[in-house]
């Protein structure tokens, strides 16, 4: 995780101060997200295309990038932005009061595993049916579901949508082209 760049705040502080657009806010503290390099920009915009093509065809839902997501997690609030992510019903507010279908985190060299999964559990704790988690460096996607083991899927493999997203299939390798 990122650096600790206030405390304690109110989430009316948070939301209301332009400085922490690109920060979380986990129990009472921002958290400044790591912007990631080049890799994890571009592979940030191809989730994103793939994504978004898929709803093209599909017309349910929307796609986005670094969503603010508002979670509750053992009675507090905590905002999280996924690097993209894919939310099925429509909605009006600012930012989103439950996690989206979809989440797609992909590590920064400054973050660790255990963090980036923690992440994924405040997700599915507010309805994040599908996540995956992924690692430039490896190559490799972690896909996540609730209460299930991670599954490592690689160059060569496909992503799908499992029953959450039906006929979306995204190879692996072209999130790392």
């Amino acid at each position: 995780m990122g650096a600790v760049l206030a405390s304690p705040l109110t989430v009316e502080e948070y939301l209301s101060n332009p400085a922490y657009e690109h920060c979380e806010y986990v129990d009472g503290e921002t958290v400044e997200l790591h912007l990631g390099t080049k890799q994890h920009s571009r592979i940030a915009g191809r989730c994103f295309r793939k994504l978004d093509e898929y709803l093209d065809s599909h017309t349910v839902g929307s796609t986005h990038v670094e969503l603010h997501c508002k979670l509750r997690i053992r009675g507090e609030v905590r905002f999280r932005l996924p690097d993209v992510c894919l939310v099925l019903a429509p909605f009006e507010e600012q930012y989103l009061e439950r996690a989206p279908e979809l989440c797609v985190e992909i590590r920064s060299p400054e973050d660790t595993i255990s963090d980036q999964l923690a992440k994924f559990q405040d997700y599915f704790a507010n309805g994040c049916k599908l996540g995956w988690l992924v690692l430039p460096e490896e190559q490799t996607v972690l896909v996540l579901t609730p209460g299930a083991s991670p599954q490592v899927a690689r160059v060569g493999d496909i992503l799908d949508g499992g029953g959450l997203l039906p006929e979306l299939s995204i190879p692996v390798a072209a999130l790392f082209a």
